[in-house]
């Protein structure tokens, strides 16, 4: 009882701080001057010019979507000057401006002066934009094509030591349902995205480090509430689910029981979500605070318009899953999954008499996660399908690793 309380006091203290942590963060990065910057990012905006839009990487294929307008819009967010609004530093930092001639993204638009040129901005408020933390000091150093270079070759030394760490901790069969969940999320693209590449750094390294220390598989109740506290700084509502459900597939391989294994699941999951939810309120609370506009209600608004509890149009559980599994409709795709199918079926055909399934079922609880996420962000989920399909690969990742495990325990 005693433990109990003191872990739930040690979470409280967590999310609370996560909150001011949050603040003192971008108000220490947007201490940078925009001078700094600048020269950066207008070599920048050559390389996102030439592929406007949701550009897609492969013409015809929705699954090499590049999202390039949320790309450009980090980089705005990064290089706008606070404009001389008569708010205070803080007040500006929690609007977080972003150059703009409309206003489409917050509750206001303002003018501003940088280098004797007029601009125009407005405030995007309902997220906390914890990228920033990352993006502005690095296009002091860096333009957007050096990024995005160095991201590449970060992603392969991260896939690598993943893999590496797998064998040495006896999880090999984990190596294919990784190989596979890179190659259905079409790592590629997300290499090429500093968008995509944000939920993928924190799952990683959240793997890596449950691999590595003991503690956090023993706290891991904490360590999914702060993987949810910083999926929901860092990220825009790209494929954040992952960095619950991977990290969750690695602690599983820890537990041999299938009551243990599902309590894993429903804590772990509680956490994250506790993590992820209450950072995210946290943002719309200080803003209400420091501001003249009700954040809350603005951030509720909104939410309740992309889970399709609000709005004009309807969109049923059906009409997502069926728009974001629409991008697999291709012959390449389609053969290639029909080939998968056939081989795993004949793979299982011939170690029937080996099999364990002891502990499958819990990672088929992983596996339909997505369609649990889809069904709470409806229309989301069916507007930006070019980017939340990624969530799609949780299953595959699931189903494999529990089938790898099956056959390894067999073996």
């Amino acid at each position: 009882m005693i433990e109990r309380q003191k872990g739930l006091l040690q979470a409280a203290a967590v999310l609370i701080a996560g909150g001011a942590i949050g603040i003192l963060l971008l108000m220490a990065v947007y201490g940078i001057p925009v001078s700094l910057i600048m020269d950066n990012y207008s070599v920048s905006l050559e390389s996102i010019d030439s592929r406007e839009g949701w550009h897609q990487y492969i013409s015809g294929y929705a699954v090499s979507t590049l999202d390039n307008n949320t790309e450009f819009l980090m980089l705005k967010a990064a290089a706008t000057p606070l404009p001389a609004t008569g708010e205070n530093y803080i007040q500006k930092v929690l609007r977080c401006y972003t150059f703009n001639s409309e206003w489409n993204h917050g509750l206001a638009f303002a003018q501003g002066e940088y280098n004797g040129q007029r601009f125009t901005c407005d405030s995007y408020e309902r997220y906390w934009h914890g990228y920033l933390v990352l993006v502005k000091p690095l296009l002091v150093l860096f333009t957007y094509q050096d990024l995005i270079y160095l991201n590449i070759i970060l992603q392969f030394v991260l896939m690598f030591l993943l893999l590496g760490m797998l064998r040495k901790r006896e999880m090999e069969y984990l190596r294919i349902p990784f190989l596979l969940l890179w190659i259905v999320g079409m790592q590629l693209i997300v290499m090429l995205s500093l968008d995509y590449s944000i939920c993928f750094y924190i799952y990683m390294v959240s793997a890596i480090l449950l691999l590595r220390y003991r503690k956090l598989r023993e706290r891991y109740g904490l360590f999914f509430l702060g993987v949810g506290m910083l999926t929901s700084y860092m990220d825009l509502l790209t494929w954040p689910l992952v960095t619950l459900m991977v990290p969750l597939m690695i602690l599983l391989q820890y537990e041999s029981s299938i009551a243990d294994r599902i309590k894993r699941i429903v804590s772990g999951s509680f956490a994250w979500g506790v993590g992820y939810s209450v950072q995210w309120a946290s943002k719309w609370v200080a803003a209400t605070l420091f501001l003249d506009d009700n954040v809350i209600a603005d951030a509720v608004e909104s939410l309740l318009f992309r889970s399709a509890l609000e709005g004009e149009k309807t969109i049923t559980w059906g009409h997502v899953m069926m728009k974001n599994l629409s991008v697999f409709r291709n012959t390449p795709c389609l053969l290639l999954g029909g080939a998968a199918v056939l081989l795993t079926v004949f793979l299982l055909y011939k170690n029937r008499g080996k099999l364990r399934w002891g502990n499958m079922f819990p990672c088929l609880l992983v596996g339909i996660s997505p369609f649990l996420w889809y069904l709470v962000t409806r229309n989301h989920a069916y507007e930006h399908y070019w980017m939340t399909w990624r969530n799609l690969s949780i299953t595959v990742f699931a189903v494999y690793g529990g089938l790898a495990e099956a056959v390894n325990d067999g073996a």
